[in-house]
């Protein structure tokens, strides 16, 4: 009856019912080397046949036939062994047991046989030093606390370590070669007005001077619009640290691009400049349209430049930022009301108009909803779109007067995430911007006044004289504001509602 009940578990048992058997790992001649005989012992449990090489121990008190329970401690009959408390500390196999052993840790990472086959061929003295080690272990000569961790490892001497990988075996002196240097945290604006030297303007000037003024726009008339935005597109790149920037510049910046200082902590005062050539740009080129008080069509000329402008920076120079201050002015309160100076543009200057309507003003929208990298590829853009990036880094608080049109959009969270995610392929495509800028700008011969009137101290001299270019950014912009709705108002009059009696 007992032998009947003894076949019906076996044959209910799972596929683990396996004979616990034993094999001892290869010993040297001499030593008998006969695997202990299978024990008549089964297994139910779950319990992994981890490697063919581990001894099973099992405890005399297990009468024979019996299965080993869950919740046998016989399991394990004596604890484990505590953790090493630096477990990267802690020394491998040595390389002999690497050699003989049936299942070793190459099987599992072929990437790591290689280390494995050059550790076992170390010379005979590393193998003695090894052996040392593990006698002065098991001697208890590890230290008081005999906490098992060797503390020669981490003696910073030069002599070979077995137990490490070739690779692990650096010369010291490589080390010293790349010297970090920290980054240099800029405090001060690279736009200083009052230590310009200007060949145009005296050492000190009114804001608006009408002479001044005058010389610009003789300037930009004369230049082909070709011309104006390759002088443009030149000081975009010393300004962004695109182009011109010396080893000790790159140094100080911790990067080699400025279109990667400014996704950074440290790039705030670089993120500034940006904002304020920016802002000076747009105001300038709104200033240029409203300071014409001649003739309507005088008014319509000049738009129809500024428009071919924007045309030649998006087409052939390949600079979004400038491009996008010519179409943040153009779109200002004060020049879209001038409803005779537009209806001007499109009878005199049709194809200007349509071209502005149809496709400058659709990629501009583009640009500022994130979807840059599908409209443009990389290798036509010299200075990417940088205004909405650095714009929401230097934001203080959540304000809802005076944000850009993209961000009262329904989606402007989605938007928001389109413009971060553009910001880290810029950074990484910073050597195609600043490969392209060169191509472009190749053979290119500057005018030396042109020049000028595109650095960012003479437009803020320009605009606000000596004295107010030091005045705070906000302060400075909310003045000019109510300056160009005057002039806006003088232009083209509001219409005059008549009040009911």
């Amino acid at each position: 009856m007992q032998d009947k009940r003894a076949l019906s578990l076996k044959a209910h048992q799972s596929e683990s019912y396996l004979p616990i058997g034993c094999k001892l790992p290869p010993q040297s001649t001499g030593v008998d080397t006969n695997p202990c005989p299978n024990s008549p012992v089964f297994r139910t449990g779950s319990e992994p046949t981890l490697s063919p090489a581990l001894v099973r121990r099992v405890s005399s008190d297990i009468r024979v036939g019996e299965a080993l329970r869950g919740s046998d401690s016989q399991l394990c009959p004596k604890p484990p062994p505590k953790p090493c408390k630096a477990p990267f500390l802690k020394f491998p196999p040595s390389p002999s047991t690497w050699l003989n052993s049936e299942a070793h840790y190459c099987e599992l990472n072929p990437a790591f046989a290689i280390s494995c086959d050059r550790a076992a061929r170390l010379p005979s003295c590393a193998q003695d030093s090894y052996v040392e080690l593990l006698r002065a272990r098991q001697n208890g000569a590890l230290g008081p606390r005999n906490s098992g961790t060797s503390y020669l490892i981490l003696d910073d001497d030069d002599r070979v370590r077995p137990w490490e990988p070739p690779a692990a075996q650096m010369d010291k002196g490589q080390e010293d070669e790349g010297e970090f240097v920290k980054p240099l945290l800029e405090t001060d604006s690279s736009f200083r007005p009052n230590n310009f030297e200007s060949k145009l303007l005296p050492p000190e000037n009114k804001p608006l001077e009408t002479a001044m003024l005058k010389h610009v726009k003789e300037l930009l008339t004369n230049h082909d619009p070709k011309v104006i935005a390759q002088h443009m597109l030149q000081m975009d790149c010393k300004v962004a640290r695109i182009l011109e920037v010396s080893e000790e510049m790159q140094r100080n910046m911790g990067v080699s691009s400025g279109l990667e200082l400014i996704t950074l902590p440290f790039g705030h005062q670089l993120r500034l400049d940006i904002i304020e050539r920016h802002n000076t740009m747009v105001i300038g080129i709104a200033v240029d349209i409203l300071g014409c008080t001649g003739t309507l069509e005088d008014r319509a000329a000049t738009l129809s430049r500024i428009i071919q402008v924007a045309v030649e920076l998006k087409d052939s120079m390949g600079d979004l930022y400038s491009f996008s201050a010519i179409m943040k002015a153009l779109e200002m309160p004060q020049i879209t009301r001038l409803e005779k100076t537009w209806t001007t543009l499109r009878h005199q200057y049709t194809q200007t108009a349509i071209r502005y309507e149809k496709q400058l003003k659709p990629f501009s929208k583009l640009l500022h909803e994130g979807r840059e990298s599908t409209c443009v590829p990389p290798n036509n853009v010299s200075v990417p779109l940088l205004m909405p990036l650095v714009t929401l880094m230097e934001r203080q608080a959540v304000t809802f007067e005076g944000t850009d049109m993209w961000e009262k959009n329904d989606q402007s969270c989605e938007i928001m995430l389109n413009h971060l995610a553009t910001a880290r392929l810029m950074a990484e495509a910073a050597d195609t911007y600043r490969m392209n800028a060169e191509k472009i700008l190749e053979g290119f011969l500057p005018d030396e006044e042109m020049s000028e009137i595109f650095k960012t101290e003479f437009q803020m001299r320009l605009l606000w004289g000596s004295k107010g270019a030091q005045v705070n950014q906000t302060e400075r912009y909310e003045k000019f504001n109510q300056i160009l709705t005057v002039l806006s108002r003088k232009l083209e009059p509001p219409p005059v509602t008549q009040t009911e009696p």
